[in-house]
């Protein structure tokens, strides 16, 4: 079973701005996180994208409250010189999903769950969607 699980801003994003269609099947990977039925991850790179993206949308105490109860639940890991040499070179066409793609791996992260799996193809590290992630758990929801 799939332990150790990245997970990738557009997810949170999907929860946090109620996204639809895709807020259900986000907000249920980060329930499972929260109850600790896996262990969640993000990059702090995520995590500083994810508080920008919020305070352009709303207000900073807003952006700072959410950060603040997601990182009861979710390891925020580094983004280091190795991720960053290692992201220059990636066949990743997106750099910061190769920088995230790395720090995961060298986490030992068992996967990343993203709905943006296009530009995870070359991933050393497998690459769900919510609802594919979701789908391993059926029988823990």
């Amino acid at each position: 079973m799939i332990r150790r699980v990245f997970v990738d801003t557009d997810v949170v994003l999907d929860v946090a701005l109620a996204r639809e269609p895709f807020l259900e099947a986000s907000r249920i990977v980060l329930t499972l996180l929260e109850n600790n039925i896996a262990i969640g991850y993000m990059s702090s790179n995520g995590i500083a994208n994810l508080y920008y993206v919020l305070k352009k949308t709303g207000e900073d105490e807003n952006a700072r409250r959410f950060i603040s109860k997601l990182i009861q639940y979710i390891t925020v890991l580094s983004i280091d010189q190795s991720d960053i040499v290692n992201g220059l070179k990636s066949r990743i066409p997106d750099f910061e999903d190769a920088l995230q793609q790395f720090s995961a791996n060298r986490n030992r992260c068992d996967c990343i769950v993203t709905r943006n799996t296009d530009d995870y193809k070359n991933s050393i590290v497998k690459v769900y969607t919510p609802i594919e992630f979701l789908n391993l758990y059926k029988e823990k929801l």
